[in-house]
């Protein structure tokens, strides 16, 4: 990522941290919003397609990436232990499309358009988990949480690479293939009154494979696993 992509995609993310934790409302929809977050994660993407079924390596295809995202969220409570905590989180990457196989994957941008266009592109997830939590007594400061919901993951192109068209890769990614019901699970330990530290892992899974997948590629293609650290700001909690 060129310096100022890197500094877009940073400003981008410190404006979402910073409205996240402007506390002037705490009732939004008519629930409860108990808890800010904001979410620093890696970010896997398992690329089913980077051989054929004779086993020939498709050009132009990259291993499965791992990439930053960050995002932002809040918790609205419904009743005991259970919760809704919609989240908004972003993560940047190249994709090229192969239209020799009518498919688009994850690429790098010095694999060069000659082999197809490629696309640089800012992803947007969208997510709405229902949310179920457990204390241990023992354990006073940690709870642990069991996480199910959907996730609408659009793939944003912000530019063409080597005077690449934008219109392939961005066409490839309608007929569903943004929706990614996941599971997850996740343990937060209450640091101080106001602040709680946790980490989690999520489990997104391409669902649109069942009516739309590629014949060379199995239904896990596009899968993504995130995981990695978070930290929440609790509004009007005291001992």
């Amino acid at each position: 990522m060129t310096r100022r992509r890197r500094t877009t995609f940073i400003t981008i993310s410190v404006f979402l941290v910073g409205v996240s934790f402007n506390a002037a409302a705490q009732e939004f929809a008519g629930f409860r919003i108990s808890n800010a977050f904001a979410t620093v994660m890696p970010l896997w993407i398992y690329n089913g397609f980077t051989e054929t079924d004779d086993g020939t390596p498709v050009q132009g295809s990259d291993v499965s990436p791992i990439r930053f995202s960050a995002g932002v969220g809040m918790e609205l409570d419904l009743f005991p232990r259970n919760s809704l905590q919609p989240e908004v989180w972003i993560y940047q990457q190249e994709y090229i499309e192969l239209a020799a196989y009518d498919k688009v994957v994850p690429t790098q941008i010095e694999t060069g358009s000659a082999v197809g266009d490629i696309a640089n592109t800012i992803s947007l997830a969208i997510e709405l988990p229902w949310v179920y939590t457990i204390t241990v007594p023992r354990f006073e400061d940690w709870s642990f949480a069991g996480r199910g919901g959907l996730a609408l993951i659009f793939r944003i192109p912000i530019a063409g690479v080597d005077n690449s068209a934008v219109g392939p890769v961005t066409g490839y990614w309608f007929s569903g293939r943004f929706v990614y019901p996941y599971l997850g699970v996740g343990a937060d330990y209450r640091f101080t009154d106001r602040m709680v530290i946790g980490a989690g892992l999520n489990w997104y899974v391409p669902i649109y494979n069942v009516w739309d997948g590629g014949e060379q590629t199995g239904f896990l293609d596009e899968t993504m696993l995130r995981y990695g650290l978070r930290v929440r700001y609790l509004f009007g909690v005291s001992d």
